[in-house]
């Protein structure tokens, strides 16, 4: 046992941590071991200003004043493309001035140049609600109900539940269902105090050693034999499980300093500055600093990334385009970051939102909650797509159906609901015929959106 009053530490900098009820056999991270990282979108977002784009298509006259109707207030821009990929350019507004409207467009430009031969597109998804938690739920787990884990914390719980920190999340849908811990990861500058506690600033022990005893190992020692006395002792099933985690935690395979060296590594030598602009989605890269090292360290495999914001009832364009270009920033510099530690081929990046934004603007020139969204997947491992889009919408942006055995619409088809995309998340991410799926089932979709 390494770590002094770990858990109380964890409250106190804001890496809370919640213990599973269910819990499977320890595991050994591997070298070819697949990273999940989730990035949420918070407010629902708009994809018809990012990855589906209309345009200026007049297609809500009878509904709205602004734009002629139309679902966005900029003509379509042939030159945004990557293979089937499509994204909207920047509108003239008001309020934003030339510099800035430029170092969005760069950031979006530059996000799907960048990645979009390694990503899918998945447009056209429903999510069969206006209601925001609702829509976090069926996102991200693919029930409508509080009853299913999101999908982060379900690929931590099939493959890794024993990690020390083995799901993270900054914020979003994270309910675990109890199969596995939770861990709020807030403050990559605590985690050298969380990891080395005896340590004072200056370099200087709480507990010193002398010449006859190390009284801060000493110290460590009782506390490990006082948590085996009582999982020893304990009769109850559910506690020993408890007891279990909470020994396998304080224990030295849970060695919060192993991430250390990583973090300083990435903090002094990966500037957020430097990808790509100064001041810019800060705190989304400082959440991408930690789970990075934690990754790196063999001390997670999941997390959650947050960045907040998009619910834009009023003057959307001026406030939802800087905010999907610092996402685009903030997710380009987690890549840098999983390249610069070597993991980035064997981590998938899932890009989402609660829902979608209404394809008219309203008096305030805002847009409202609409169910069809879109998500992204940027692909590790060899996974070329091309650029590669699955699913559709109308061009008055409502979901088609699917055709299942072409992935073309196709009125005998299926509308893509979220559940029947979360089966297909869990069959690429390799956890679909897991233990765990018998618990928290998904409809079978006949899709094949990544095949």
């Amino acid at each position: 046992m390494k770590r002094r009053a770990f858990l109380k530490n964890l409250a106190a900098s804001g890496l809370a941590m919640n213990m599973p009820l269910l819990t499977g056999n320890a595991h050994a991270m591997t070298e070819t071991q697949q990273y999940l990282i989730v990035v949420q979108a918070d407010g629902g977002w708009d994809p018809t200003s990012f990855c589906d784009p209309k345009g200026l298509n007049q297609a809500y006259s009878d509904k709205s004043a602004l734009h002629g109707g139309s679902t966005n207030s900029v003509a379509l821009n042939p030159s945004n493309a990557l293979g089937d990929i499509r994204w909207s350019d920047m509108p003239d507004v008001d309020d934003i001035d030339a510099a800035d409207a430029a170092r969005i467009q760069a950031q979006i430009n530059g996000f799907f140049t960048t990645y979009g031969d390694r990503m899918t597109v998945i447009n056209g998804i429903d999510t069969t609600t206006n209601n925001h938690d609702v829509g976090k739920r069926y996102m991200w787990s693919g029930n409508i109900d509080v009853s299913h884990p999101s999908f982060a914390a379900f690929y931590a719980g099939a493959l890794a539940p024993n990690l020390p920190l083995a799901f993270m999340s900054n914020g979003g849908f994270d309910y675990t269902a109890s199969v596995v811990a939770r861990t709020r990861a807030r403050s990559p500058s605590l985690i050298s105090e969380i990891a080395e506690p005896n340590l004072t600033y200056g370099g200087r022990n709480f507990l010193l050693a002398d010449d006859e005893m190390d009284v801060y190992a000493e110290v460590l020692s009782m506390q490990q034999s006082r948590l085996a006395r009582q999982l020893a002792t304990e009769e109850l099933e559910r506690r020993r499980v408890q007891m279990g985690q909470l020994f396998g935690v304080r224990s030295n395979e849970a060695d919060l300093s192993a991430m250390s060296p990583y973090l300083a590594d990435i903090q002094a030598n990966v500037l957020p500055d430097d990808h790509w602009n100064p001041g810019r989605a800060d705190s989304f890269k400082a959440q991408a600093q930690l789970v990075v090292a934690a990754m790196k360290a063999n001390l997670a495999i999941s997390a959650n990334l947050y960045m907040m914001g998009f619910d834009t009832h009023d003057n959307h364009d001026s406030r939802s385009f800087p905010l999907l270009g610092d996402l685009c920033e903030g997710i380009h510099y987690l890549m840098v970051l999983l390249e610069y530690l070597g993991i980035r081929e064997q981590t998938t990046v899932i890009v989402g939102s609660d829902f979608g934004r209404a394809p008219y603007y309203n008096v305030g020139n805002g847009k409202d909650h609409w169910p069809i969204t879109s998500m992204l997947v940027i692909h590790g491992g060899e996974v070329v797509t091309g650029g590669r889009v699955f699913g559709a919408t109308t061009d008055d942006f409502n979901a088609i159906k699917i055709d299942t055995s072409t992935g073309l619409p196709g009125d005998s088809g299926l509308i893509l609901e979220a559940n029947l995309v979360n089966q297909e998340l869990r069959k690429l991410m390799g956890v679909a015929d897991n233990p765990l799926a018998q618990l928290f089932s998904l409809p079978e979709s006949g899709f094949d959106i990544f095949g």
